[in-house]
């Protein structure tokens, strides 16, 4: 095991500091605003024992004046005799959790007011028992790196450590093969000390839901994927994320400037929302409809064009069932649980109200069609439908509005467009409002 940073490590976090405080002095001077990764501060426990000895450095006079999340500024993946070492080099004392999770196999490292921010990516790529690996935001609070395994493995060792040259922490874990059998023991050990470590903090339990006014429909736009969900990459590049969450707030403007209208998202900035909690966020909100908002990636790259789908228990085709097995994998790709096989919609009771609720969706979608026809390239059959998480909502209609497929350059470029994204904008907000004035006063 190295003892000291190597050389490399430090120039990167030399300069990534100079950077770092140069925007601080800015950020003060009020001449740089603040972006939506900022990071609220959390306390949790850690269940790492650190290194017997250990002391924190004392943090400088402007440390102490922008004391913000702990920074993991490096990190790197080796491999030792069947055995492969994930080392994390650290600003400051981390507060972090470490659990594995099934179907498929993950290893998960989550830190509480704490950011990823790697100077370099490729000593991370994978290897040994690694086989892909991301990170990002899992909450305004916390962040994931979540390790995908080739085999089941345990944790061999694991290690906290003060590096004394710099006043920075190293953390290394040291992961082992193991049985099936014995992961599958480890897990159920862990869930009786853990409880359900996929969960991360709830937002929708802690929405203030406004009470309803005369009038005035109750709009939720939820951008899809976010932090740690990156969704689909177009060739040239492009996020799903950061352009679903800047055409949501277009669309959302949109339909604010109509009146008679509140607008909500599920998310305004880059953090990863849960599938369920998207859910649970419209459903306390007393929504009176949900669009989606995604650009997915297919693995037919001349497919493009908006595509509108709504809910069903079947898909109707295989290009729906691909996307909706695509959408609904979010949850996996931030190191949550599996989603559940069976249908969530089985009481009778809710499968009335998911009737009526399906019957407003179809409406809407057929409403929205029309109007982005005219304006807006389409898919061939651009109404469809398939099982997505999102919607199985029975009190909440909604569509997913597929934008375009990133996996066509055309379509990448299109979407991109600022001009062509106001035009989209406008069209879906005469589409909601032509809805509810068809549908009229009542809910």
């Amino acid at each position: 095991m190295q003892t000291g940073l190597a050389k490399l490590d430090l120039f990167r976090f030399a300069l990534f500091h100079v950077i770092r405080w140069g925007l601080a002095l800015l950020l003060a001077a009020g001449v740089v605003a603040t972006g939506p990764l900022s990071i609220g501060s959390a306390v949790a426990s850690d269940p790492v024992e650190p290194a017997t000895g250990v002391e924190t450095a004392a943090p400088s006079d402007a440390q102490i004046g922008q004391q913000g999340p702990f920074i993991v500024f490096a990190g790197r993946l080796t491999e030792e005799g069947g055995n492969t070492h994930l080392v994390l080099e650290v600003d400051r004392k981390p507060e972090f959790n470490v659990f594995f999770m099934e179907n498929p196999d993950r290893f998960v490292v989550e830190l509480d007011n704490g950011v990823f921010r790697f100077a370099d990516e490729a000593p991370m790529s994978a290897k040994g028992l690694v086989a892909g690996l991301r990170h990002g935001a899992v909450s305004e609070t916390k962040a994931r790196l979540v390790l995908e395994l080739s085999k089941p493995a345990a944790v061999d060792s694991k290690e906290l450590e003060a590096v004394k040259e710099s006043g920075f922490y190293r953390l290394v874990l040291d992961l082992k093969p193991v049985s099936a059998g014995e992961f599958t023991r480890n897990l159920a050990e862990q869930f009786s000390v853990l409880g359900s470590s996929g969960s991360v903090v709830r937002k929708g339990d802690r929405v203030r839901v406004p009470e309803k006014r005369a009038g005035v429909h109750r709009v939720v736009i939820d951008p899809g994927h976010g932090g740690i969900d990156g969704g689909a990459i177009g060739l040239h590049g492009t996020l799903e994320k950061e352009l679903t969450l800047k055409v949501a707030r277009k669309v959302g403007d949109s339909i604010d400037a109509l009146g008679g209208y509140e607008v909500h998202y599920t998310r305004d900035s880059d953090v990863f929302i849960s599938l369920s909690e998207r859910q649970r966020i419209a459903r306390n909100l007393n929504a009176d409809l949900l669009i989606s908002v995604h650009a997915d990636s297919l693995k037919q790259h001349s497919v493009r064009g908006a595509t509108i789908y709504t809910l069903a228990r079947r898909a109707t085709d295989s290009l729906a069932a691909e996307v909706a097995d695509s959408e609904n994998l979010a949850d996996v790709v931030a190191g949550l649980a599996a989603p559940e096989a069976q249908d969530d919609v089985t009481d009778i009771l809710a499968d009335l109200t998911l009737r009526e609720t399906t019957r407003f969706s179809k409406h809407f979608s057929s409403v929205l069609l029309s109007n982005l026809k005219p304006h807006v390239r389409l898919i061939n059959n651009p109404q469809r439908a398939a099982s997505f998480k999102v919607l199985k909502n029975p009190e909440v209609p909604g569509v997913l509005l597929e934008l375009g497929y990133l996996s066509n350059s055309e379509d990448e470029k299109m979407l991109m467009d600022e001009a062509w994204q106001e035009r989209l904008a406008t069209e879906i907000a005469k589409a909601v409002d032509i809805f509810f004035k068809q549908r009229g006063p009542g809910r």
